[in-house]
């Protein structure tokens, strides 16, 4: 049943928390295209993004939110119909969902997500983006060579057990 994994559920809720607090003190202390400081290689900034990842898709927040939804929902029906047993695939499931998540209500609520951290060249993200890429990376690496590093991937489940 849902409500048995605490761990998933407590990563989704902080993850998307945190992003949310954090995109919030952004909206509130750096003007909008502001940064601070001024200039250097790693700066807080305030820009919104209307679109994917690096800015492509701009302006179809429509789709993006309706691909959001299926993303995640594909995640958490993939997610219920596997008994994972390496915790760390449960953590990046989770991480990815928390992730998605608060960039979803960014979208829904204010048409665009905030995307607040520069470093050097790389374009300006944000604590979901982070949450997504780094449970994503965790979620290929576990997935492909699971097996080869001695991890048992899932059992299957027994309706009845539950």
């Amino acid at each position: 049943m849902w409500f048995k994994d605490w761990l998933f559920y407590t990563l989704v809720t902080v993850v998307f928390a945190v992003d949310q607090i954090a995109k919030e003190f952004v909206r509130s202390y750096i003007p909008l295209y502001g940064s601070w400081p001024e200039s250097g290689f790693f700066r807080l900034v305030h820009g919104v993004n209307t679109g994917s990842a690096f800015g492509m898709f701009s302006n179809y927040t429509f789709f993006l939110i309706i691909g959001s939804i299926i993303g995640i929902g594909f995640l958490l029906y993939f997610f219920h119909q596997k008994k994972f047993t390496v915790i760390w695939l449960r953590l990046a499931i989770g991480l990815i969902v928390g992730g998605a998540s608060g960039n979803l209500f960014d979208r829904i609520i204010f048409g665009g997500v905030v995307d607040f951290v520069q470093v050097g060249w790389w374009p300006a993200f944000n604590v979901a983006d982070s949450c997504i890429s780094v449970g994503m990376f965790f979620f290929i690496v576990i997935m492909l060579f699971g097996e080869k590093l001695g991890l048992k991937i899932n059992e299957n489940r027994n309706p009845e057990i539950e």
